[in-house]
């Protein structure tokens, strides 16, 4: 097996859009998902993220990283900034092009619900829109945020509620994605639909 080698003099020769590629694809498989928030005159908002990362259980704990906001705000930054709570939400296979799309940047008075016709679902008083077909809809309040080395913002949430198409639940709590339409991403625009190998018994440390 032939494998090329990459070192930190290479990284800054590398094309600006290659070396984007190569970093965000190189470690695999990552969530896909949608992540919705209101702004404090109650525009809903929704952009794809790949970034959302479990933090702990017991609270349960998710996180998600956005671009350095210094020189433009983010829709959902500057939501978060006024309104704590988001949602976070799987995407189906037949939702990936309308997903897709909510990474392009939309005026400040358009909500990329209406715009891409993204149908949004409303649970009780929760204030953060969810996304309606999603198989997995998460609502949390956001209880910290860090700024990283190279500027990006971690967001870290603790969750509120969960809303789970039933017929992917197993009965030990795992969710079985090979019931679900649910895909994941590698890279900026590369989907998949991943498939169970096999599942061992529970390793106690």
């Amino acid at each position: 097996m032939k494998y090329n080698y990459f070192d930190i003099l290479d990284f800054q020769n590398l094309e600006k859009l290659w070396k984007i590629n190569f970093i965000n694809s190189i470690t695999g498989f990552k969530p896909a998902n949608l992540i919705g928030t209101r702004s404090k005159n109650n525009l809903d908002n929704v952009a794809i993220f790949s970034s959302v990362v479990h933090l702990g259980s017991n609270p349960g704990l998710l996180g998600f990283t956005l671009r350095p906001q210094d020189e433009r705000q983010t829709d959902t930054y500057k939501n978060l900034k006024e309104n704590s709570f988001f949602t976070i939400n799987s995407i189906n296979i037949d939702s990936i092009d309308k997903a897709h799309q909510t990474s392009k940047k939309y005026s400040n008075d358009i909500s990329e619900f209406t715009e891409l016709n993204i149908e949004q679902f409303n649970y009780k008083e929760f204030n953060a829109p969810f996304v309606k077909n999603s198989d997995i809809k998460i609502g949390l309040k956001k209880v910290e945020q860090h700024k990283l080395y190279n500027k990006c913002i971690l967001v870290v949430g603790k969750i509120e509620n969960i809303i789970v198409n039933r017929n992917i639940i197993e009965d030990d709590g795992n969710i079985n994605f090979d019931n679900s339409k649910i895909v994941c991403i590698s890279g900026l625009y590369s989907y998949y639909k991943p498939k169970l190998i096999k599942k061992l018994d529970y390793v106690k440390s």
